[in-house]
């Protein structure tokens, strides 16, 4: 994922339109997630937010909004498992949650000023986007902790693809995913696939299992 912040009207969005654009012309499988700063979206106040259900979904011909009470961290690992290959976070600056492309003179944290930027928007989201790892901080990295690896990667001393933390494995608890240890994740990993794998229809390449205790 990349994080793109800065204050309104400085470029986020037109960034985030033209890497979308230019990723997806790649083929890429790309999601994207904005903070719109408002506690409620305007659906609640038509009929489709009127019913006091758990999940609420308005559908269109050709779009569907789903109403969730759900933080940005349990919004990531849902797109986690829907396996997309990038993400890119527009807003959110008070949570560090990936290498970030500065706007309008934001520096703070892992951040990379769009000013320094001289490549496509699609090239810089492959040059710095990373795992979202829930700051698991398993050591595996040579800078040891999950903020130091990005601050690393957005400095150009780190590679984006030199964190350990296993990306085909996500453990989501009450929504929200659980950092795995690369050794964890093997292990979730192949018991999953050992015991699926033994059921009927169970030999496909996505394996996705719900638990309610």
């Amino acid at each position: 994922m990349l994080q793109v912040v800065g204050p309104k009207d400085s470029g986020k969005t037109s960034f985030c339109e033209e890497a979308v654009e230019g990723l997806r012309v790649s083929g890429y499988r790309v999601g994207y997630v904005k903070s719109v700063g408002e506690h409620h979206l305007d659906l609640r106040d038509r009929d489709t937010g009127r019913v006091p259900a758990d999940v609420r979904v308005g559908m269109a011909k050709k779009e569907t909004v789903l109403l969730l009470d759900l933080d940005i961290d349990s919004v990531l690992g849902l797109l986690a498992l829907l396996g997309f290959d990038y993400v890119l976070i527009e807003g959110f600056k008070s949570r560090e949650l990936g290498v970030r492309v500065g706007f309008g003179g934001y520096t703070e944290g892992p951040t990379v000023p769009a000013e320094e930027l001289d490549t496509p928007p699609a090239d810089v989201v492959e040059r710095y986007a990373v795992k979202y790892t829930a700051d698991i901080n398993c050591g595996k990295c040579s800078p040891g902790s999950c903020s130091d690896f990005r601050r690393a990667v957005a400095r150009g001393k780190e590679d984006p693809d030199g964190c350990a933390v296993p990306e085909d494995v996500t453990v989501l608890v009450d929504g929200k995913p659980l950092g795995l240890n690369p050794f964890v994740g093997d292990l979730v990993k192949s018991v999953v696939e050992a015991l699926v794998g033994n059921l009927k229809g169970g030999d496909g390449n996505e394996v996705i299992v719900s638990i309610r205790r």
